[in-house]
Protein backbone atom coordinates (compact mmCIF):
# COMPACT_ATOMS: atom_id res chain seq x y z
CA UNK A 1 0.00 0.00 0.00
CA UNK A 2 2.36 2.36 -1.15
CA UNK A 3 0.89 5.86 -0.99
CA UNK A 4 2.87 9.38 -0.32
CA UNK A 5 2.39 10.25 2.85
CA UNK A 6 1.84 14.11 2.30
CA UNK A 7 -1.03 12.50 0.20
CA UNK A 8 -2.29 11.67 4.08
CA UNK A 9 -0.76 13.85 6.42
CA UNK A 10 0.44 17.22 6.89
CA UNK A 11 3.54 18.96 6.90
CA UNK A 12 3.95 20.56 10.25
CA UNK A 13 6.72 21.93 12.22
CA UNK A 14 8.69 19.31 14.49
CA UNK A 15 9.74 21.96 16.87
CA UNK A 16 6.10 23.14 17.30
CA UNK A 17 4.75 19.33 17.46
CA UNK A 18 8.04 19.00 20.51
CA UNK A 19 6.80 22.48 22.26
CA UNK A 20 3.35 21.66 22.49
CA UNK A 21 4.00 18.20 23.89
CA UNK A 22 5.44 19.61 26.64
CA UNK A 23 3.46 22.35 27.45
CA UNK A 24 0.91 20.74 27.32
CA UNK A 25 1.71 17.98 29.81
CA UNK A 26 1.06 15.50 27.10
CA UNK A 27 -1.99 15.80 26.04
CA UNK A 28 -1.04 17.39 22.69
CA UNK A 29 0.47 13.94 21.65
CA UNK A 30 -3.17 12.33 22.37
CA UNK A 31 -4.55 15.48 20.11
CA UNK A 32 -1.43 14.47 17.66
CA UNK A 33 -2.62 10.68 17.57
CA UNK A 34 -6.12 11.29 16.93
CA UNK A 35 -4.95 13.46 14.28
CA UNK A 36 -2.94 10.59 12.79
CA UNK A 37 -5.73 8.47 13.17
CA UNK A 38 -8.46 10.06 12.17
CA UNK A 39 -6.22 10.80 8.48
CA UNK A 40 -5.50 6.83 8.48
CA UNK A 41 -9.31 6.44 8.60
CA UNK A 42 -10.37 8.51 6.22
CA UNK A 43 -7.44 8.02 3.55
CA UNK A 44 -6.49 4.67 3.79
CA UNK A 45 -8.48 0.82 4.44
CA UNK A 46 -6.31 0.52 7.35
CA UNK A 47 -8.73 1.89 10.08
CA UNK A 48 -7.73 2.15 13.75
CA UNK A 49 -10.96 1.70 15.91
CA UNK A 50 -12.95 4.56 16.87
CA UNK A 51 -13.69 2.82 19.93
CA UNK A 52 -10.24 2.20 20.47
CA UNK A 53 -9.58 5.89 20.36
CA UNK A 54 -12.27 6.87 22.67
CA UNK A 55 -11.71 4.68 25.42
CA UNK A 56 -7.31 5.50 25.42
CA UNK A 57 -8.31 9.24 25.04
CA UNK A 58 -11.14 8.94 28.34
CA UNK A 59 -8.39 6.87 30.05
CA UNK A 60 -5.60 9.59 29.23
CA UNK A 61 -8.12 12.14 30.54
CA UNK A 62 -8.57 10.44 33.94
CA UNK A 63 -4.87 9.42 34.32
CA UNK A 64 -3.92 13.21 33.80
CA UNK A 65 -6.29 14.54 36.18
CA UNK A 66 -5.79 11.87 39.05
CA UNK A 67 -1.88 12.62 38.94
CA UNK A 68 -2.58 16.92 39.37
CA UNK A 69 -5.36 16.23 42.23
CA UNK A 70 -2.94 13.73 43.39
CA UNK A 71 0.16 16.14 43.03
CA UNK A 72 -2.06 18.97 44.04
CA UNK A 73 -2.40 16.99 47.69
CA UNK A 74 0.47 16.02 48.28
CA UNK A 75 0.43 15.39 51.96
CA UNK A 76 -1.95 12.63 50.91
CA UNK A 77 -0.01 10.11 49.80
CA UNK A 78 -3.17 7.74 49.24
CA UNK A 79 -4.46 9.81 46.61
CA UNK A 80 -1.27 9.61 44.66
CA UNK A 81 -1.00 5.86 45.11
CA UNK A 82 -4.53 5.33 43.81
CA UNK A 83 -3.56 7.41 40.65
CA UNK A 84 -0.76 4.95 40.21
CA UNK A 85 -3.10 1.92 38.27
CA UNK A 86 -5.04 4.30 36.10
CA UNK A 87 -1.69 5.79 34.68
CA UNK A 88 -0.31 2.22 33.97
CA UNK A 89 -3.76 1.13 32.18
CA UNK A 90 -3.58 4.19 30.48
CA UNK A 91 -0.02 4.16 29.46
CA UNK A 92 -1.07 0.47 27.83
CA UNK A 93 -3.49 2.07 25.62
CA UNK A 94 -1.40 4.83 25.13
CA UNK A 95 1.71 3.09 23.65
CA UNK A 96 -1.12 0.75 21.98
CA UNK A 97 -2.00 3.72 20.28
CA UNK A 98 1.61 4.90 19.36
CA UNK A 99 2.11 1.35 17.92
CA UNK A 100 -0.91 1.02 15.62
CA UNK A 101 0.02 4.45 14.32
CA UNK A 102 3.70 3.63 13.93
CA UNK A 103 2.66 0.45 11.79
CA UNK A 104 0.15 2.19 9.84
CA UNK A 105 2.54 5.15 8.73
CA UNK A 106 4.95 2.62 7.66
CA UNK A 107 2.75 0.44 5.84
CA UNK A 108 1.49 3.46 3.74
CA UNK A 109 4.78 4.92 2.91
CA UNK A 110 5.35 0.93 1.86
CA UNK A 111 8.85 1.20 4.08
CA UNK A 112 10.40 -1.28 5.50
CA UNK A 113 13.68 -1.85 8.02
CA UNK A 114 16.54 0.17 7.10
CA UNK A 115 14.42 2.67 4.48
CA UNK A 116 14.87 6.57 5.11
CA UNK A 117 10.78 6.96 5.79
CA UNK A 118 10.58 3.51 8.39
CA UNK A 119 9.65 4.51 11.78
CA UNK A 120 12.42 2.80 13.94
CA UNK A 121 10.25 1.32 17.04
CA UNK A 122 12.57 2.71 19.46
CA UNK A 123 13.08 6.20 18.31
CA UNK A 124 9.16 5.81 18.06
CA UNK A 125 9.01 4.66 21.29
CA UNK A 126 11.08 7.77 22.73
CA UNK A 127 9.64 10.63 20.67
CA UNK A 128 6.65 9.20 19.62
CA UNK A 129 5.06 11.91 17.49
CA UNK A 130 7.60 13.89 17.28
CA UNK A 131 9.75 11.31 15.42
CA UNK A 132 6.34 10.77 13.39
CA UNK A 133 5.94 14.24 12.21
CA UNK A 134 9.74 14.32 11.20
CA UNK A 135 8.72 11.22 9.16
CA UNK A 136 6.27 12.56 7.53
CA UNK A 137 7.83 16.18 6.82
CA UNK A 138 10.66 13.92 5.57
CA UNK A 139 8.23 12.00 3.15
CA UNK A 140 7.43 15.34 2.00
CA UNK A 141 10.71 16.34 0.75
CA UNK A 142 10.87 12.89 -0.82
CA UNK A 143 7.97 13.24 -3.03
CA UNK A 144 9.19 16.83 -3.82
CA UNK A 145 12.31 15.77 -5.20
Amino acid sequence: MKKGLTEIFEVDSVLKTLALCILTVGSYLIYKLYRFSNQINQHTELKISNIFISITVFLFTVSLVSLIYGLVNLDDLTILKSSIGIHMVSSVFDVTWIIMVRNRINLISGSNKGDKLWLNPLVTSIFHVIYMQHKINQGSVKNTM
